[in-house]
């Protein structure tokens, strides 16, 4: 018996797609460590797919321009994993070190605060947090080798693919509609994640210029994860900054470590509310509160790695939702048409 949801009370509707929804969830998150590596590849292999179109228009043939992409990701994530293998260790190395002189800064900063305030016992507490916050991110990153070393992989079968497009064409030529939003869907979640990390890209070098020029230990470090952590809408640009502001306060004291938040801050304003915009314009915006509930699901779901993609993500769910409404709208107006 064919079952039409759309026959359904509001409520009706409500209850079952919030059923649905929350076994979805329920399902995904069961199977997240299946799930990231997969997500991860699409995320990657969309940003690197475009150059492979690029070459091709320069009149490269298509196997060489795909095997000259491959090469050239193999070459990034190897250059940045060695950069990240040369750097993590000696800045965990010296962590115990840091909460020490943290613990000093802190107190030292309490004792400018008035005898009794609530603030003052906690500030020793607060930045042993925050420092041991740092290193759990970057212990989390280190320690995610298998998992990368299967995205690289997945990745590379991904670009692989793009040599044998006939039969996937051949197929889809026979459902033009879904052809027609499959493509739209696909167009502006490419453009948003390219322009993203091309931002993201600007972010992490201006961010580790800053720092050099500065003179705060492990700049490239930073820049890098600038980078990395500029996918998270908000919340990045502070785990971003936390690191060098600590090392700031450790070598120049409070005015240095002000110096260096201040400096990291200008260039996120700078690129988020001026760069992003012109580059990107009003076809990717998503409402503020959209986002953060995005945030929060999606790390909920796949854990840590769930933040650095909610956006994506969403735009997707957002787009599918969308298609499906633009669809069931052509669906009632062929049957009003037959009516009449």
């Amino acid at each position: 018996m064919d079952i039409n949801v759309s026959n359904f009370s509001m409520q009706t509707k409500v209850m079952i797609y919030s059923i649905a929804a929350v076994i979805l969830t329920i399902g995904m998150r069961d199977i997240a460590t299946i799930l990231i590596p997969i997500f991860f590849s699409v995320f990657i292999f969309l940003i690197f797919a475009p150059l492979i179109y690029w070459l091709k228009r320069k009149g490269i043939p298509g196997g060489v321009s795909i095997g000259l992409v491959i090469l050239f990701f193999i070459m990034v994530f190897t250059g940045t994993g060695v950069l990240l293998m040369e750097f993590l260790p000696q800045f965990t190395s010296q962590i115990p070190d840091y909460q020490i002189q943290l613990t000093e800064s802190m107190e030292s900063l309490a004792g400018y605060l008035p005898v009794g305030m609530p603030l003052e016992g906690f500030l020793p507490d607060i930045g042993v947090f925050i420092v041991g916050l740092t290193a759990g991110l970057l212990t989390t990153i280190l320690n995610a080798g298998t998992t990368v070393g299967l995205i690289i992989i997945t990745t590379i079968f991904l670009l692989l693919d793009i040599a044998v497009p006939g039969k996937i064409r051949k197929e889809a030529k026979k459902h033009p509609f879904l052809l027609s939003r499959t493509n739209d869907l696909g167009s502006k979640l490419v453009d948003y994640i390219v322009i993203r990390t091309g931002i993201n890209l600007v972010g992490g070098i201006g961010a580790a210029l800053i720092l050099f020029i500065g003179g705060i230990d492990f700049a490239i470090l930073w820049g890098i994860l600038t980078f990395i952590l500029g996918y998270i809408p908000y919340i990045g640009f502070f785990l971003a900054v936390l690191p060098p502001t600590l090392l700031g306060l450790f070598k120049y004291g409070i005015a240095g470590a002000m110096a260096v938040f201040v400096a990291i801050w200008l260039l996120n304003l700078l690129i988020e509310n001026i760069l992003f915009p012109s580059v990107a314009g009003k076809g990717f915006e998503l409402p503020p509160s959209i986002i953060f509930i995005s945030l929060m699901y999606w790390t909920y779901v796949l854990g840590t790695p769930g933040a650095l993609i909610a956006v994506p993500l969403t735009m997707v769910v957002k787009m599918v939702i969308e298609s499906s409404g633009d669809m069931r709208w052509r669906t009632e107006l062929r049957e009003s048409e037959k009516e009449d």
